[in-house]
């Protein structure tokens, strides 16, 4: 699925949600891990995606790029585990040890997070200023599934007109991924 048209129920500027959920070390995080950064990222995810597969180790390597220059992460995990057993707290757990995230990945188990982000897909990212303030949503890269192909970084370019205290352009960029899995 590709999500055509920005979010009309969390637009640009607004601000960064406060929520709390499970982290895969069993301790409970959320915003507050957010506070202080220059940047602040967050990006829903999941485990069985072919498009967060596939970019996977590309948000690694931007996330380490920029995080000594002051961008915060935290992945969220929206899906219903009962619909996707691979996307369960065990296996973000297993993911989470795999991948060696240097970050954060919660569980939203009730999916209230998702909806107060108004998050539609995965992967797709929603970046914040100092102020705390919506100023990225969208995607990571132009070509998600196809790891090997030559493909645009959409991300990074935001993350750094933000880091310099300017309005990322563009501000939105089409995520390309699969529905967050809603439950019944």
């Amino acid at each position: 699925m590709q999500r055509d048209t920005r979010s009309t129920k969390f637009p640009i500027g607004s601000a960064l949600p406060k929520f709390q959920l499970q982290n895969v070390d069993g301790k409970l995080l959320g915003s507050e891990c957010l506070q202080g950064a220059k940047a602040a990222l967050v990006v829903f995810s999941c485990n069985h995606c072919p498009y967060v597969q596939g970019t996977d180790a590309l948000l690694l390597e931007i996330v380490k790029r920029f995080e000594p220059r002051g961008l915060k992460t935290v992945a969220i995990s929206a899906n219903d585990p009962v619909q996707y057993p691979e996307d369960g707290f065990a296996q973000m757990q297993t993911k989470a040890k795999t991948l060696k995230l240097p970050f954060p990945y919660l569980f939203d188990e009730t999916q209230a997070v998702a909806r107060a982000f108004d998050a539609s897909c995965t992967p797709e990212c929603y970046l914040f200023d100092g102020a705390g303030k919506l100023c990225y949503q969208g995607a990571i890269t132009d070509r998600p599934k196809e790891r090997d192909a030559e493909r645009k970084d959409l991300l990074s370019p935001a993350i750094e007109s933000t880091l310099s205290g300017k309005a990322p352009v563009p501000d939105f960029n089409h995520p390309i991924g699969c529905s967050i899995k809603w439950k019944n």
